[in-house]
């Protein structure tokens, strides 16, 4: 959208902000800082002034364009003619050129766009953003400050209600009295949780959006925001490249998903790989990749089956999925009767990786043994590894950091008892220590035919003397597009190498 003025803001960085950022330049800033009043952290969001007496042209234009199902243009022009240096649109009210843009930006904001968050949802600082109900301030969260008040409000229940509707309507799902709540993925990505009226929530209209980055992270990026060790991804590497069936798991905003899709990139171009998800969010550049994504269903729930009409849920798309013939399948989530079945792929050659809900390994076990999910131990003994993520505060400052990385090595089938290794774990001062021994990698060589000697010197020591850096660079440099089969080679020398020390 060109707008003649682009200045519709005029604002610096002011001696009280702690953060200040240009969203769209000249038109929306946002701005953390300590209010004076409370003493509390909060948040800014800068938009242009539309004046009272733009309220019905704004208001013209919005219901012409929502009633006309073309939003992608906003088409606001002046006529011809003038009075007083004044231009007139098609009302009675004669506006300047400034007066245009303004309720072009805001007619485009609230048709096209995301409304009055749609400034939120472009800062890149802002991870998510929660409304728990009308006439309550919106708060956001940021990796720095947490969840913080912002300035952004809707006025009534009638105004947020309206807004879900056209949300998640724009996302290509429906939110009714018949169904209140929804979960869907917007355009940019990002995952909404929402529901309306005061069916589910006692304050009425809410809803939830967890933000969708644009560029995953790779490995490297973890590697530099301290997430886990150079020599942490080393082994993982080894491990997923040769085989390995490994869980995710952590509590909630933890970073599961984010380190699962990074270690998505160890798979090699040539296998085949499905993932199962309610809401997209993982990503691939590898060809031989089918994403499938579950559906909701309408209607009441049948008796027999507890689905809807035409719902097909991750225990349909995983049954479906073995039809393809997989090397690796890979969860989004693991949360109901779908673990059986994975579990059993891991168990008959195939190859697993999800994210569970667990803080740490004794937990995921006991979980995944209890209703409703009920996996024998002797099943559970198929699991290679889990990574455990969890957040910790350092210096005063929130970081998401693998807390351990743990091995099962072995299920006693008389007592059911499961011996395990914490390969990886956390210190206090946010470094990482070993034990010294890989279990996995000791079976990856016995199963490859190499000395399980060779693979027990692969120590954190030995692995710290490898030039292993410049290597991961040039194979997650090429793994951020299609990887050719040189690149290919760059990722197979790697692992080699390392077998072969």
């Amino acid at each position: 959208m060109d707008i003649t003025n682009p200045d519709l803001v005029k604002i610096e960085r002011g001696d009280d902000d702690l953060s200040f950022r240009e969203i769209e330049p000249g038109k929306v800033y946002s701005r953390i800082l300590i209010d004076r009043d409370s003493g509390r952290i909060v948040y800014e969001l800068i938009e242009p002034q539309m004046e009272q007496r733009l309220q019905t042209v704004y208001s013209k234009y919005v219901k012409q364009y929502m009633n006309s199902g073309n939003r992608s243009v906003i088409n606001i022009s002046l006529e011809s003619g003038s009075e007083n240096g004044k231009k007139p649109l098609p009302t009675d009210i004669y506006l300047d050129q400034r007066d245009a843009d303004v309720v072009r930006y805001y007619v485009e904001r609230d048709v096209s766009r995301y409304g009055r968050i749609t400034g939120l949802l472009l800062d890149p600082d802002v991870e998510d953003i929660s409304c728990e109900g009308a006439m309550k301030k919106i708060y956001v969260f940021t990796k720095e400050y947490g969840y913080i008040a912002t300035n952004v409000i809707f006025n009534d229940d009638n105004d947020l209600n309206f807004f879900i509707r056209k949300i998640v309507q724009d996302s290509g799902k429906n939110i009714s009295i018949a169904d209140p709540i929804v979960d869907s993925t917007l355009s940019d990505g990002s995952r909404i949780q929402a529901s309306i009226g005061n069916y589910v929530t006692a304050s009425g209209p809410a809803f939830s959006i967890r933000k969708f980055r644009k560029e995953p992270f790779t490995p490297l990026d973890l590697i530099r925001l301290g997430t886990a060790s150079a020599e942490i991804f080393a082994y993982l590497w080894l491990c997923i490249e040769y085989g390995s069936n490994i869980m995710v798991t952590g509590g909630t905003a933890s970073g599961k998903t984010v380190m699962l899709n990074s270690i998505l990139l160890f798979i090699p171009q040539n296998l085949k790989i499905i993932t199962i998800e309610d809401t997209r969010e993982l990503r691939l550049p590898h060809e031989n990749w089918l994403s499938l994504v579950s559906r909701e269903g309408i209607g009441k729930n049948y008796p027999v089956t507890g689905k809807r009409t035409g719902e097909i849920d991750m225990f349909d798309l995983l049954t479906a999925s073995l039809r393809h013939r997989p090397n690796y399948i890979v969860i989004g989530e693991v949360r109901g009767r779908e673990a059986f079945t994975i579990f059993q792929a891991m168990s008959t050659g195939r190859y697993g990786l999800a994210t569970f809900h667990a803080e740490d390994i004794s937990t995921l076990i006991h979980r995944l043994e209890s209703k409703p999910i009920n996996i024998p131990r002797s099943l559970i003994g198929s699991l290679d590894a889990a990574i455990v993520m969890g957040n910790f505060v350092f210096k005063g400052e929130t970081k998401r950091r693998v807390k351990a990385v743990s091995e099962i090595m072995d299920v006693d089938s008389h007592h059911g008892e499961m011996t395990v290794n914490n390969v990886y774990s956390i210190n206090t001062d946010d470094t990482f220590k070993s034990s010294e021994f890989s279990y996995l990698l000791a079976k990856i060589g016995n199963r490859y035919g190499i000395e399980v000697g060779v693979m027990d010197s692969l120590t954190m020591s030995e692995r710290k003397r490898m030039n292993t850096r410049p290597l991961m660079v040039e194979g997650f440099l090429s793994l951020r597009g299609n990887m050719s089969r040189s690149d290919f080679r760059i990722s197979k020398a790697f692992s080699t190498r390392s077998l072969s020390r």
